[in-house]
């Protein structure tokens, strides 16, 4: 057997492979933001009252200006509070007029006054970056707090968080512990996830490569090949699908190979029904020729096998109308045309019909309760077509001084026919094919060699009615049912 390349594993192998790429990344940068964050908004909070403190024990705004010599005191004293800290003295409009740095290491002398507004205004609690004038384009963590009153106030002190060497010492403890540790939880994770995804891979691989043989199997023509029904995987729901599927075409498969072996036996049986009085015909007209080819015939023998050729392609002629009747009935579009009538009026019409023939061969046909006036909803036509049929089968099997019974009862809403006759027992065969028949399917074909086409008419019609012809023998006599619901008039 050749093996398939199940490509779509590699594809899924490659698109877990980027996934967790992807993630783990994702992972270390979202790691790497939130441990940054977190370190500014604790510094920030722990030092949110340096600049409280240097504005309420500072007087460096005097009427005639910044008192330098008290303001490099409070450089000094924030130092000595936070050595990464960096104090400048602001004006009412944010204009650096203070600071303990040199000149040209200042980038931007204006600082915006709304970020430090909304810190003084939250107290130093919420999370808050501004501009550090050194570096205009960076946003840093600050402390701040207004001299004088926070109405009316002299000015600011503005406290930067975090000089370039604590940025620095950051970076070097992020570097050398964090990233590290982070890189390492980052490595883990990726080799238990490659771990689980290879070996979860590997199980939905066997898995697919166990259904690819199933299904290879029963290509092959093996129809038996089914899935354990007692392994549950993901592929569950497929597998059972397809063992209902295999069953439902296994049943179909074996029904189209006997209904073809059924079909074979059929056209043997029927060649040999249309052989027997063909070749009977054509023996009389054979004999009628050489007889008058030799003179040695009379007029009355000459009609004596005129009238025998005759007979015999009449009866040709009305098994391949049957044939055709059949034939037209088992077509997929044919539909009976439905209608209420009163089923004994064509029952007394087929009794009476046939009296002349039940007498020729001195049977006795009588019919019960014809007069039983019942409404039935059916094909009036083809109801007709079934009682004559069996009022026939039942003229042909009955013996010189028998009898033939048809009668009409009523059971709660059904109208029940049938007809007995005094005659040897059906064959078993033929009582098996008309009680068992209960699908409809193959009836040419399951046809008995004994069974008349009459019969198998029989069984389609009342198929088509949804009803069915059932056979039993009843003392010395064969008995045929069939029932029909009553039809209800619309009150």
């Amino acid at each position: 057997m050749k093996t398939r390349k199940l490509t779509i594993f590699r594809r899924f192998a490659a698109v877990i492979v980027s996934l967790i790429t992807i993630l783990g990344l994702l992972f270390i940068t979202i790691t790497y933001l939130a441990t940054t964050n977190y370190h500014q908004a604790s510094t920030q909070l722990l030092n949110k009252d340096i600049a409280k403190h240097l504005a309420a024990f500072t007087t460096a705004f005097t009427p005639s200006g910044i008192n330098k010599k008290i303001a490099d005191s409070v450089f000094k004293n924030a130092m000595v509070l936070n050595p990464s800290a960096e104090v400048y003295f602001l004006d009412n409009n944010g204009k650096v007029i203070y600071y303990h740095a040199l000149d040209q290491e200042i980038k931007q002398w204006t600082i915006d006054l709304k970020p430090l507004k909304k810190y003084i205004a939250a107290d130093g609690t919420q999370y808050t970056k501004a501009i550090n004038p050194k570096h205009p384009e960076q946003q840093q963590i600050f402390s701040a707090a207004a001299i004088g009153s926070k109405q009316n106030p002299q000015g600011f002190i503005y406290v930067v968080l975090g000089s370039n060497k604590s940025e620095n010492i950051t970076e070097l403890l992020w570097g050398s512990h964090i990233l590290k540790l982070a890189i390492q939880t980052f490595i883990v994770i990726i080799l238990l996830s490659f771990l689980v995804s290879f070996l979860y891979i590997q199980r939905m691989r066997k898995n697919f490569q166990q259904m690819i043989s199933v299904l290879e199997r029963f290509e092959g023509g093996d129809y038996s090949a089914r899935f354990d029904r007692n392994v549950q995987n993901e592929l569950e729901p497929v597998t059972a699908a397809f063992n209902k599927m295999a069953d439902l075409l296994a049943k179909t498969i074996s029904k189209l190979t006997k209904a073809e072996q059924d079909r074979k036996n059929f056209i043997a049986t029927i060649s040999h029904d249309l052989r027997t009085p063909m070749s009977i015909a054509r023996g009389y007209t054979e004999t009628l020729l050489l007889n008058r080819e030799k003179g040695d015939i009379s007029a009355e023998d000459q009609e004596y096998y005129s009238r025998l050729i005759y007979s015999k392609m009449l009866q040709i002629e009305n098994m391949v109308r049957q044939l055709f009747e059949l034939s037209r009935m088992e077509a997929v579009e044919f539909e009976p045309h439905i209608e209420p009538f009163v089923l004994s009026e064509i029952v007394q019409e087929a009794i009476n019909g046939s009296q002349l023939v039940a007498a020729e061969n001195n049977v006795d046909l009588q019919c019960t309760q014809c007069l039983y006036h019942v409404w039935v909803n059916a094909d009036i036509s083809m109801m007709e077509r079934v009682v004559q049929n069996l009022v026939d089968n039942a003229l042909k099997n009955t013996l010189p001084g028998g009898q033939i019974q048809a009668a009409i009862s009523v059971e709660r809403d059904w109208v029940i026919f049938s007809i007995d006759n005094t005659a040897p027992p059906l064959p078993q065969d033929l009582l098996q094919w008309i009680n068992l028949n209960t699908e409809g399917d193959a009836l040419l074909e399951r046809r008995p060699q004994k069974s008349g086409l009459g019969l198998v008419i029989v069984q389609k019609i009342l198929h088509l009615h949804h009803t069915l012809l059932k056979a039993s023998r009843q003392g010395h006599r064969n008995q045929f049912t069939f029932r029909l619901p009553v039809y209800r008039l619309p009150s």
